[in-house]
């Protein structure tokens, strides 16, 4: 009953904002969200399931613009993060992921697998904000330039990745994750327009 009235306000708001809505996302999104390392499927023990709900779409967005909510489970626990994704044909980003974590969890992450993450040179602080990880370390850094460092260190509450001419900004809402040492939440649907206003300010900031 608490995910159908959920669902019932989720659709109150895309009328609102002129979206459209849908209770599940179709199969073209799913297979796009695999190219990101938050959707990429694993095996073994950690292998998990995403379950993609509350879908709203802009279809007067140039490109492609949707959000949803992802019930992403491991065996017995999970998270539920707010997901915003765009697509702007003719960008060509170099594959990135950029999440707000704490230095000394980015330290641990460091030493578990190997990759202590890019440094954005002259900006320290972004630097031990942000755990930024690329396959193209040069062309990753170059995108992170003074302006766009400078505008992404005013924002918080959201991870970012890229892939080619595809960008997913999304609020992780895990036990682990912090800002400023205040857990994250599921997002409540009326703050959608406001989280919506911040997402496509960020992908802007990209894409210009």
């Amino acid at each position: 009953m608490k995910e159908k009235k959920r669902r019932t306000q989720f659709m109150r708001v895309a009328e609102e904002l002129g979206l459209s809505f849908s209770k599940k996302s179709d199969r073209a999104l799913r297979k796009r969200l695999k190219e990101f390392s938050r959707f990429a499927t694993r095996s073994g023990k950690h292998r998990y399931h995403a379950n993609i709900i509350n879908v709203l779409r802009d279809n007067r967005f140039a490109g492609e613009m949707v959000f949803f909510e992802c019930w992403q489970r491991w065996g017995n626990s999970g998270t539920m993060d707010g997901v915003f994704y765009f697509r702007s044909p003719g960008m060509n980003w170099p594959q990135f992921s950029l999440r707000e974590m704490l230095a000394a969890k980015q330290l641990f992450l460091g030493a578990m697998t190997g990759n202590s993450g890019l440094k954005v040179e002259k900006h320290t602080k972004f630097s031990e904000r942000y755990y930024l990880t690329s396959n193209d370390e040069k062309a990753a850094l170059e995108l992170f330039d003074g302006k766009l460092v400078t505008s992404l260190e005013s924002q918080e509450g959201f991870h970012i990745e890229a892939h080619r001419d595809e960008v997913i900004i999304y609020t992780a809402n895990t036990e682990y994750r912090t800002v400023n040492y205040r857990p994250y939440k599921r997002i409540e649907p009326d703050e959608l327009e406001q989280l919506r206003s911040k997402a496509i300010d960020i992908f802007e900031r990209f894409r210009s």
